[in-house]
């Protein structure tokens, strides 16, 4: 039920008090923690009404732990909820016309652990396949048929065996994508978008979500149930300054993959980053390095980097005004219906800090 309170409210969330889901299997190793700060101040929109949809992180099993969740608002209502086709779940806050400071300040605290897939078969219960079937068919922004099904045919060829053509599919969009600077926050995530540049220049270029996109489409024509996974990196990396965050995290938003194999469940990786180190460190595709990390992130998510949903083309609840969301990884706000762009945050007034802790 919404809290209903003129007053500023606190409210504190652990692990044990929410229903999480688990999204895969890890291998087990340290764990780090983070405490995550979300400020948001909508404070210049004076007599207007202000709704936010904040995008908050789920258990990731092996991988991913939520520890305490804690807000701090003035919002006159407030609601966490997870009520949408895919149990995103997310920090719902309403002002109302009057409120005068319209401000929140959302804390977390997460650990993360590496999530390494070990190759190793097996035994799937019958849930773990119901839910993958989900992740087969198309949506508004992730086709299946025309240009993307050609596409597909085309890079894994006779291969039936389902890991040899994830990786087909992997290694094919490195070799054929590169990273652009000047593309805005993540990306559209449009396959088609991507696959008509590269029939016209011979590349693709984009970011995160375009090609993380084009991955999970090319996959699941392919036969393969695949999901991207919106999240943000939260921390140093170990492997390269490319994959890691300093403190101020407001514009380190990133998208990954997982795919299902029948033997191993959901598998992790990530072909997007690799084309980012590509450009940040100035390397051929074929250099051993570049080879490397490629082979790693086959099956590999780093410890700095958390996961808040696999959303794309879905209802959002509380309902919004504007309708359908084409993904989650940002912060969705509404000002008097109207949507305000989450790759503004400056003039958004919001703001993401990470510092690692303790675990």
């Amino acid at each position: 039920m919404m809290q209903r309170r003129d007053f500023i409210k606190t409210v504190t969330l652990t692990t044990a008090a929410l229903s999480l889901p688990s999204w895969g299997d890890g291998v087990k190793t340290s764990w780090v923690a983070y405490d995550i700060v979300w400020n948001v101040d909508l404070s210049h929109a004076v007599n207007k009404n202000c709704r936010l949809w904040i995008p908050l992180p789920s258990e990731v099993k092996g991988f991913q732990k939520v520890i305490q969740t804690t807000h701090i608002t003035d919002a006159h209502d407030t609601l966490y909820s997870d009520k949408n086709l895919y149990a995103s779940k997310l920090l719902y806050l309403n002002w109302l016309k009057e409120s005068r400071s319209k401000q929140a300040t959302i804390t977390l605290k997460v650990a993360l652990s590496d999530r390494q897939c070990d190759f190793n078969p097996k035994r799937m219960c019958s849930k773990s396949f119901k839910e993958a079937q989900k992740f087969l068919a198309p949506s508004a922004h992730i086709p299946t048929d025309g240009t993307v099904a050609k596409t597909s045919k085309i890079i894994v060829g006779n291969e039936k065996d389902p890991l040899k053509k994830a990786r087909k599919i992997y290694d094919w969009i490195i070799a054929n994508s590169y990273r652009d600077e000047k593309v805005h926050g993540c990306g559209v995530g449009s396959p088609n978008v991507m696959l008509a540049q590269l029939e016209r220049e011979g590349r693709m270029g984009g970011k995160c979500l375009d090609m993380s996109a084009l991955c999970v489409a090319l996959m699941r024509a392919s036969g393969i149930s695949a999901r991207e996974v919106m999240g943000i990196r939260v921390g140093a990396s170990r492997l390269s300054e490319a994959f890691g965050a300093k403190v101020d995290i407001t514009k380190s938003q990133h998208c990954k993959v997982e795919f299902f194999i029948d033997y191993l469940g959901w598998v992790p990786c990530d072909p997007a980053d690799i084309t980012k180190l590509i450009l940040k460190e100035n390397l051929e595709k074929e250099s051993p390095r570049v080879r490397e990390m490629a082979d790693l992130f086959f099956g590999f998510w780093e410890n700095n980097w958390m996961a808040l949903n696999h959303a794309r083309d879905f209802e959002i609840a509380p309902k919004n005004e504007q309708g359908t969301l084409d993904s989650f990884g940002y912060i969705y706000g509404e000002v008097e219906g109207e949507y305000l762009d989450p790759f503004e945050p400056k003039s958004y007034r919001y703001t993401i800090s990470s510092i690692k802790t303790p675990a």
